[in-house]
């Protein structure tokens, strides 16, 4: 079994530059989504409108499709689709890619959102992974997400694979650890940085020989109406 560590004095910045200065911390080339609020964009702070349970100031989730195009010329599609109201309700996310189908499905209540199930299917449509098991809270609610929150999770996974078959965990732990500034669309705005530990570990496997246990730590930047514009993570 191997063993992989990272800790945060091995981060490589991925999506934004930011310079560390206490709860002041400046980052720069953030992308956002689902805008909402200002003509520029960002909304302004008690100004967000939910639709649904899912949909959150700081984790916006609303029904409708989304296309974007990576460098390499493929287009991903996320169709969101959301049944409920504000009190209940079950959001179904289905990501098309050439590699085939993921769909993701998450419960929301008052008391935040939970990851219910997980699928991935291949280009033929022959699902190659499902959910076994779920515990604890992908995300807190609206009330719940402030400074020093923590929050944690574990999703467990069988997936088929060309030469066997493995059952893995990921679990997550996370904490609103401070305040940080990041740049949006050429303006200064308010983010709470979110600091995740993820570890995976292989359960059991065709190949017991090829089974892994590692850790990952990211940084997650979030602005009120926007959801996440940005994050680090370890190399």
């Amino acid at each position: 079994m191997k063993i992989k560590v990272a800790d945060f004095s091995t981060i490589a910045i991925l999506v934004l530059i930011v310079t560390t200065a206490g709860c002041g911390d400046k980052s720069q080339n953030g992308n956002g989504n689902a805008a909402v609020g200002t003509a520029t964009g960002v909304p302004q702070s008690g100004s967000y409108q939910p639709e649904s349970a899912c949909d959150l100031p700081y984790y916006p989730r609303r029904a409708g499709v989304k296309s974007e195009t990576r460098a390499d010329g493929a287009v991903i599609t996320a169709a969101t689709d959301i049944e409920g109201d504000f009190n209940h309700a079950i959001a179904t996310v289905t990501t098309t890619s050439p590699s085939g189908l993921d769909i993701k499905t998450y419960e929301c209540t008052a008391d935040g959102i939970t990851w219910k199930d997980w699928k991935l299917y291949d280009t033929a449509h022959v699902q190659v992974m499902n959910t076994l098991s779920y515990t604890g809270v992908f995300f807190p609610s609206a009330e719940g997400f402030v400074l020093g929150a923590k929050w944690e999770y574990s999703i467990v996974t069988h997936k088929t694979l060309d030469s066997g078959w493995l059952e893995s965990e990921t679990k997550r732990n996370c904490i609103v650890a401070g305040k940080s500034s990041v740049e949006y669309q050429g303006q200064t705005v308010d983010a709470l940085r979110v600091d995740c530990v993820d570890e995976t570990k292989d359960l059991k496997a065709s190949d017991e020989a090829t089974m892994e246990h590692y850790f990952d730590l990211f940084s997650f930047y979030y602005v009120y109406g926007l959801g996440v514009v940005g994050y680090k993570a370890s190399e």
